[in-house]
């Protein structure tokens, strides 16, 4: 059903994806990225896509956990993965066998334990070195941008290990911060082990007006429900999926257009104030700055609107080095767009949330 709001598995509840379905299926390169903004449909179409590589093992770490916190561990890290492989159980005896007789590595019966203890670390490399001689596999770092916070492990030189040198090991890594998780990649730094590697990248995109109609009016369809007011959800909400989707679900809950349409504003607006909260944590001192700029960006602004009312705010001027820090950790972290001369909210209900 299209208007489920749990997370899709399989394709016939997703909607208008095909292609980035058949792209990613093909792993083009052996590290791809899945880019887009929150909500857009990154994790579903990453399921749909390891329900159907039968062939392939498939471990799926799922980082947005990390939101909340400023700092991750590796310990953090290591136990994520170990869960995860525990997790597969017997059905991947291979692997288990692959992990006997590695540093670092405790077997359980059929379960394994990872140290995190410097002397006997389990290193990531080794990880990739077992799955390559398990087979086909396949490791997912969902919502990779929060690797950025990792503190004692550096995981690039691992990642460049497994695309030049391990043929069965594939590795996906999605973010909706897509400034961010170029900067944990450091793909531009001639320094970084991952420097002039080549990915295959899909990048998911908002619906436009005419795909989020057709995707309204599917999804009503399947519920047998008469609506006309599609053009009219698409206006008020945009075209984010997950927006559109809960709309939906709402709607079949109330049969009530208004209350809706409410209902969908005042659970967006308390998720991404929330969001947004979680991304003020690590930059508090500028807290209010940065909430003033997202004001002013709400209906979109040139830089001079953005540097007049931040200084009108405190009744002090603010240098413009200070200014373009705050609206680059903007842009990286997905919160805004930068059209021609103007910064922009990133979807429509951001820009409705700061208005008000």
């Amino acid at each position: 059903m299209l208007f489920d709001p749990t997370p899709k598995v399989d394709r016939k509840d997703f909607f208008d994806r095909e292609k980035e379905i058949e792209k990613l299926k093909r792993l083009e390169t052996p590290i791809v990225l899945v880019l887009g903004l929150r909500r857009t449909g990154k994790s579903s179409l990453i399921k749909i896509v390891l329900n159907e590589l039968k062939d392939y093992l498939s471990i799926y770490v799922d980082l947005r956990k990390y939101e909340e916190k400023n700092t991750i561990t590796y310990r953090d890290f290591l136990l994520d993965l170990q869960n995860e492989i525990n997790r597969l159980g017997k059905k991947y005896n291979k692997l288990i066998d692959a992990l006997k007789n590695i540093k670092g590595v405790k077997i359980l019966g059929n379960e394994v334990k990872f140290s995190w203890s410097k002397e006997e670390r389990f290193s990531f490399s080794s990880l990739l070195d077992s799955l390559e001689q398990t087979g086909k596999s396949v490791i997912v770092l969902d919502e990779a941008q929060e690797l950025v916070k990792m503190r004692g492990v550096n995981l690039l030189p691992s990642l460049a290990y497994a695309f030049d040198n391990l043929k069965n090991v594939k590795i996906i890594i999605s973010g909706s911060e897509m400034g961010m998780v170029y900067d944990f990649l450091k793909v531009e730094d001639s320094s970084s082990p991952l420097y002039g590697r080549a990915f295959s990248t899909i990048e998911l995109k908002p619906f436009d007006k005419e795909t989020a109609i057709k995707f309204l009016k599917k999804g009503f369809e399947e519920l047998n429900i008469s609506f006309n007011k599609e053009e009219e959800v698409y206006e008020t909400i945009g075209g984010i999926p997950g927006w559109l989707t809960y709309f939906g679900f709402t709607y079949y809950q109330t049969r009530n257009y208004e209350e809706s349409v409410r209902k969908t504003l005042e659970y967006a607006k308390k998720l991404i104030y929330r969001e947004f909260e979680n991304f003020l944590k690590p930059r508090y001192i500028a807290k209010e700055r940065y909430y003033t700029a997202m004001r002013t960006i709400s209906n979109c602004a040139s830089w001079s609107e953005i540097k007049r009312s931040l200084e009108a705010k405190e009744g002090i001027e603010i240098s413009d080095s200070e200014i373009y820090n705050y609206l680059i950790q903007l842009l990286k972290h997905s919160w805004i767009v930068k059209e021609d001369d103007k910064y922009c909210p990133s979807e429509p209900l951001i820009g409705k949330t700061f208005k008000t």
